[in-house]
């Protein structure tokens, strides 16, 4: 049984796939959402002036520090059961689309989910599936095949540190919304 003190559901999926759509969806219709820090980091930092963040060798780190960060209000504020826009472990799959080594920072929060099983930080991922497109923007700099690439990254990274993975089809956001919500039981 889901100790209901504090759980978290994680929203993964590749770039595009519609996963900020759904998580304003799911938000509206009740549930405590925390938005993706990677887009908002991207956009802050842009706005200070450097147009290419992710090619800064610390980005990743910036984004997991964010993330956590996030996280920790979440528990601060006394949200019981949220659903997060990514996790701490989709990092992971950038670094690894990248072909670069995971940093000391990924690392410690990979042994971090290592140690915790069975009591794991997360209750449920759930993969938004890609919609069959995806657009490069000033945030988004993956095409189609990259985005495909991460999902599927993505996923296995997920269950290979022993999550269950709620695959979400395509499909119309209030729907994609519903399937998450019927998941985490009433808010």
């Amino acid at each position: 049984m889901t100790n209901w003190l504090r759980a978290r559901y994680i929203l993964t999926g590749g770039p595009g796939c519609g996963k900020s759509s759904v998580l304003l969806a799911a938000e509206l219709q009740g549930g405590a959402i925390i938005r993706e820090a990677a887009e908002d980091f991207i956009r802050l930092q842009q706005a200070r002036g450097i147009a290419k963040p992710w090619e800064e060798a610390d980005f990743q780190d910036k984004i997991l520090e964010l993330q956590l960060e996030r996280e920790r209000f979440a528990d601060k504020i006394g949200l019981r059961r949220v659903l997060l826009d990514r996790g701490t472990l989709d990092g992971l799959a950038y670094y690894q689309i990248q072909g670069r080594k995971p940093s000391k920072m990924i690392k410690v929060e990979m042994e971090k989910h290592r140690a915790r099983k069975p009591h794991k930080p997360y209750e449920l991922v759930f993969l938004i599936e890609n919609l069959g497109d995806c657009q490069r923007t000033e945030v988004r700099r993956e095409d189609l095949k990259e985005a495909l690439e991460l999902e599927r990254l993505q996923e296995q990274n997920y269950r290979d540190f022993g999550y269950d993975v709620v695959r979400i089809p395509a499909g119309k956001v209030d729907e994609r919304a519903r399937e998450i919500l019927k998941y985490t039981e009433s808010w």
